[in-house]
């Protein structure tokens, strides 16, 4: 009969273990939203059209995340996570209509800075798009890939 030691079966423990938990580190979990939006109307039916036509990455290391609670109105990327949440109602409380907006692909975004984020939205669009990026992404990258499907499903407010 074989015998095993212990300090081998600890020894395989702790490799099935280790190769686990390196395993699950690259791919978080997923993305917790609160207060998703529930937009109604043509704005819930642009948001759905959004949300089916945007892109599975936003570049490198900001592949598309799960999102709990799901919602059909929000998509997250990345780690830490980029949020996009569409038929956001309001507009956001810095923004005035004679501030200068930055321009991309002709969607013009409202940035404000919020600590470790940087919130984007585009108050002069229905239905509003938001999207919240950590401060480390490169947000002009993102919101050019991102630019294309706001343009095609959502309509400018002012001409």
């Amino acid at each position: 009969m074989a015998r095993i030691s212990i300090p081998a079966v600890a020894r395989a423990i702790v490799l099935t273990t280790m190769i686990l938990i390196t395993s699950c580190a690259g791919s978080p979990g997923p993305v917790t939203v609160n207060l998703a939006p529930s937009p109604a109307g043509d704005e819930r039916s642009a948001c759905l059209r959004l949300i089916a036509a945007l892109p599975s990455s936003l570049g490198a290391g900001l592949g598309r995340r799960e999102v709990r609670p799901a919602s059909p109105f929000v998509a997250a990327w990345g780690s830490p996570p980029t949020v996009l949440s569409c038929g956001v109602p309001g507009a956001a409380a810095a923004y005035r209509p004679d501030v200068t907006l930055s321009v991309v692909d002709d969607v013009g975004w409202f940035a404000e800075e919020r600590g470790a984020s940087v919130r984007y939205s585009t108050p002069t669009r229905r239905p509003q798009v938001v999207v919240i990026l950590p401060a480390s992404v490169q947000a002009f990258d993102v919101l050019v890939t991102l630019a294309g499907p706001v343009r095609d499903t959502t309509r400018p407010t002012v001409a």
